[in-house]
């Protein structure tokens, strides 16, 4: 063999090593980018809209206000039970946890979260705070009740709220699927008796 067929054929072996070498490449570009796609799928503004206002309440009244309450209540500058402020600040990691299972799309468990989490928060500051503080102001002699601790407490309700509503949108999706995964079974091609 000539040294100029031989150099012919190792620069074809190399363009199809380098061929199956960019072929394999692209193959893996395009399976990264579809498993990019698939969890970037696009998702309705209004879903978006309700999760960015479910951070909001938790920000207002949960991280702020009740973050001060805890520390208000460890400090002992407020006087109840050192119980209470570790059941507040469990219930806002709960809630905290909650938005992130909302963010991951996991709306069913988030709805567990928050409903939990944000029911127990609100009977306790509603217990601890709210009633006492209107119990005492009436007993002052106080005929309008003081509503700044409704103000800071109360608008938790609104991320209780819209986990609830992301759940039925979850849950709805989910029961469409199934419907079009029945019909798409029922319309199939059967095969023929006779083969």
């Amino acid at each position: 063999m000539s040294k100029s067929a031989r150099l012919k054929r190792l620069k074809e072996e190399r363009l199809e090593n380098d061929e199956a070498f960019r072929k394999k490449e692209e193959k893996r570009r395009n399976a990264s980018s579809k498993t990019v796609k698939k969890f970037l799928k696009k998702e309705s503004i209004w879903l978006r809209l309700i999760k960015f206002i479910m951070i909001l309440p938790f920000l207002y009244s949960g991280f702020f206000y009740g973050g001060i309450t805890v520390i208000s209540i460890f400090k002992k500058t407020i006087n109840v039970e050192t119980y209470v402020g570790t059941v507040i600040l469990i219930c806002l990691i709960g809630m905290l946890a909650a938005i992130i299972l909302a963010f991951k799309r996991f709306y069913i468990s988030s709805f567990g979260f928050s409903i939990v989490s944000v029911l127990v928060y609100f009977f306790i500051t509603k217990k601890y705070f709210v009633d006492y503080a209107t119990g005492k102001i009436t007993e002052d002699g106080n005929i309008n009740p003081q509503y700044k601790y409704m103000i800071w407490y109360y608008p938790i309700l609104l991320l209780l709220l819209c986990s609830t509503v992301l759940m039925i949108i979850a849950l709805v999706q989910i029961i469409r699927k199934k419907i079009k995964e029945k019909a798409k079974r029922d319309n199939a091609p059967t095969k023929s008796i006779i083969e």
